[in-house]
């Protein structure tokens, strides 16, 4: 059986969303300003893993730029809340991935429907484009849109037993369909991904946020593809005027 995109896109999209609320409402004082998912290389002679979640805050930001020491070690520890959903067992035959809580319920309640997003079109992120980057300290090229240095800069969206399911059948897709193919639809995946997740945040009631998939090698077409035309004059415009 091949990898199931569906299944894919939507456990993901569920349980960043969950991931990044619970982050927020630990630091209700702090203004969130990013998420993104990255950690997904984009040479072919890497293996495809599933993206980990980044998230920073104007706060966190000024206090990891300054000379302060960090904080109690209870502020930082954003993987022990006990709403945040563990994806713990994704399946592979269409279904949506199970949610933990709902089995100690006797599936009592149903998993929220995913949020419709704009599609995004592989032919949108060519892997292979050149991009001009930049190294100044200003901009997009600068450590407050690097999600690499963010405070909260790697927070697992899965178990790593699931991870070694979906990673095999990765491997199995670009077996059969070529590594470029399969390459450019899972980034097509992860765009419409963070797309629904800051549609999730807001309609809940959140600021919103500047989400995007980031990649040293094609940074600037991810973001392009990731946010909104508005987003992209407000937060970027050096990359407008270009």
């Amino acid at each position: 059986m091949g990898l199931d995109w569906t299944a894919l896109e939507q456990g993901l999209q569920r349980v960043a969303t969950q991931k990044a609320a619970a982050i927020m409402a630990e630091h209700e004082g702090h203004s969130f300003y990013g998420l993104a998912l990255h950690g997904v290389p984009t040479e072919e002679d890497g293996e495809l893993v599933l993206p980990v979640l980044a998230l920073n805050s104007e706060e966190a930001l000024a206090r990891d730029l300054s000379d302060e020491p960090p904080v109690d070690s209870e502020d930082d520890d954003f993987e022990t809340d006990p709403e945040a959903e563990e994806w713990s067992e994704p399946p592979l035959d269409g279904s949506d991935p199970p949610d933990p809580e709902e089995d100690a319920a006797a599936d009592d309640a149903e998993a929220s429907a995913p949020g419709a997003v704009e599609e995004t079109g592989d032919d949108e992120l060519d892997l292979d484009a050149d991009v001009d980057t930049d190294d100044s300290t200003a901009g997009f090229y600068s450590r407050r849109w690097d999600p690499g240095e963010w405070h909260w800069n790697a927070v697992d969206l899965v178990e790593s037993a699931a991870a070694g399911v979906w990673e095999r059948a990765f491997a199995a897709e670009v077996q059969g369909n070529g590594w470029e193919t399969t390459a450019l639809r899972y980034y097509g995946l992860m765009v419409r991904v963070v797309q629904a997740v800051r549609q999730d945040l807001e309609a809940s009631g959140g600021k919103e946020l500047v989400c995007f998939v980031a990649d040293d090698d094609h940074a600037e077409r991810l973001l392009r593809a990731s946010l909104t035309a508005e987003q992209l004059e407000r937060h970027f415009p050096e990359l407008v005027a270009n």
